[in-house]
């Protein structure tokens, strides 16, 4: 009689719903956004309870609007935006605003991490090596920058975390989540204590760690009076969002790799043997399969560039595509689509909020180079696109080159409806680009298949694959490879040109 899953994926900008049925086809969904708040600069929060509120608001909404019963209901799951940092005390009340994985403000403790033999022992004890975006220095920043709410703190959450204890009260989080904190021991699938000793983090501020896929506890009374949901319906674990857009890209068997072209861009890889460059490494992180882990390679601002360009210099395309009742970044496409390949050798540095992979700089930003009188807006606007795909090619020659080898990846994100990105990333990477049937849902289906597997619907995530349908092939265009490698070999020396200018830039005054 059970037919149904609930599912969330709560991001950075807001939280959709889905019921799915049990192979994970979405059969109703809802969305509602929240802001992220900027009270100094470097620093970047969001409201824990807005959050919360917001996902119990889309979860009743769902099921009031699907007119499902919720006694179909199988269970329920929550898929979250990752590496964020919300201290909260003994009731489980936040002790301060979530630290949000966009927030910069834990830099000195970050570059003092960096140094030594923090690095390697870092690397040895949990397979990765935290920049001042990730958990580690936000942690350090809280203890040694507030020690007044440092004592107050009795757990430090995550997004998930924090949801996860208002549906069901459980203080818990997940093998993925947990590797997130770069704490983590990906062979033991416990928490280290070797590296929580060497930073001087006491362990017991970490919720316990489970697999992704173990039900974790049900739906409270109060829980179930705000979301509709019933009290008692089950809690499945679930994942983050780097996992399930694995699962839900359809790669979750060894060796296959997605590329997810969200606000963050990044490519991952299932892989059953944990290995990772111990110089700049890639995230590290365990997989919704517990006998597998994820390597993945993120830049920071992939959507999130173009996004930022939409926001900031497109104000008269978003006026004319809402007279017309179009998106803006429709119109962007159609800009694109006129500017030859290479935008006439204008190049986008996409490093808008410092990068991660494959070079661990949280001081690198953006910047345009060569721009003549002759470009135009969709110039600006195709050089964006390039940069971000030369970016992706960066991160994806990182990872051959410690083994990993891919030729096609299965791609989701809202990047993958764009008429022409695609093409261009395909183009400049040399990759086939599979994208599947439903792009923008693959995080929220994955959830729910989790969901489904934690219930004995299915027996792992690799049955994941066979359920994720490719809508389209999208293969490289020989006759653009020649310039595009050209302004490939630009774009790495701009780096390399820019790099100690952007330190200095930091540090002035």
């Amino acid at each position: 009689m059970k037919k149904f899953i609930v599912a969330h994926d709560t991001g950075t900008g807001g939280d959709k719903a889905v019921i799915t049925d049990l192979k994970g086809k979405v059969i109703y969904s809802t969305y509602k956004d929240y802001g992220l708040s900027y009270p100094q600069a470097e620093w970047v929060e969001q409201d824990p309870d807005e959050l919360w509120q917001t996902v119990a608001y889309t979860n009743r909404l769902v099921i009031q609007e699907s007119g499902i019963d919720p006694q179909e209901i199988l269970g329920v799951g929550i898929s979250a935006q990752m590496f964020n940092t919300l201290p909260v005390n003994e009731r489980i009340e936040p002790v301060t605003p979530m630290l949000s994985w966009l927030d910069l403000r834990s830099i000195r403790q970050a570059d003092r991490i960096l140094k030594g033999d923090y690095p390697a022992k870092l690397f040895e004890y949990t397979g990765n090596i935290p920049t001042a975006k990730d958990v580690i220095p936000k942690i350090l920043w809280l203890k040694e920058e507030r020690p007044d709410l440092w004592k107050q703190t009795a757990y430090l959450f995550d997004c998930k975390e924090y949801i996860i204890y208002k549906l069901t009260g459980q203080v818990t989080t997940d093998w993925v989540g947990a590797s997130a904190y770069f704490l983590f021991d990906p062979h033991t699938k416990k928490w280290s204590q070797d590296a929580c000793d060497l930073l001087g983090i006491p362990i017991e501020k970490l919720p316990p760690a489970f697999p992704c896929t173990q039900v974790i506890g049900e739906v409270t009374e109060e829980a179930a009076k705000l979301t509709g949901l019933l009290p008692g319906t089950p809690v499945v674990n679930c994942a983050g969002d780097v996992a399930v857009a694995q699962s839900g890209a359809g790669a979750n068997r060894t060796g296959k790799a997605h590329l997810c072209i969200g606000t963050a861009t990044w490519v991952g890889i299932s892989v059953d043997e944990f290995r990772n460059d111990p110089q700049k490494p890639f995230w590290g992180l365990s997989h919704i399969h517990p006998d597998k882990w994820i390597i993945a390679g993120e830049m920071e601002t992939g959507g999130g560039a173009l996004m930022w360009f939409r926001d900031a210099l497109c104000q008269d395309e978003a006026r004319q595509a809402a007279e017309n009742e179009l998106s803006t970044y429709e119109l962007l496409n159609r800009m694109v689509e006129v500017v030859p390949p290479g935008a006439d050798k204008l190049i986008f540095l996409p490093w808008l909020t410092g990068e991660r992979a494959p070079v661990l700089d949280h001081y690198a930003r953006g910047g345009f180079v060569g721009i003549s009188m002759g470009n135009t807006k969709g110039h600006f606007a195709r050089a964006v696109m390039e940069g971000v795909a030369y970016h992706v090619r960066w991160i994806c020659e990182s990872m051959h080159r410690i083994g990993f080898q891919f030729d096609r990846v299965n791609a989701i994100g809202g990047g993958c409806k764009s008429a022409i990105w695609p093409q261009i990333i395909s183009d400049i990477t040399g990759l086939e680009l599979h994208i599947v049937d439903h792009p923008l849902e693959a995080g929220s289906m994955a959830a729910a298949l989790t969901v489904a597997i934690g219930m004995g619907i299915y027996k792992s995530a690799d049955d994941m694959d066979d359920l994720i349908g490719i809508g389209k092939i999208v293969r490289p265009i020989e006759a653009h490879r020649k310039r595009y490698d050209d302004l490939y070999k630009t774009y790495r020396n701009l780096y390399d040109a820019l790099q100690p200018i952007y330190r200095q830039l930091y540090e002035m005054e």
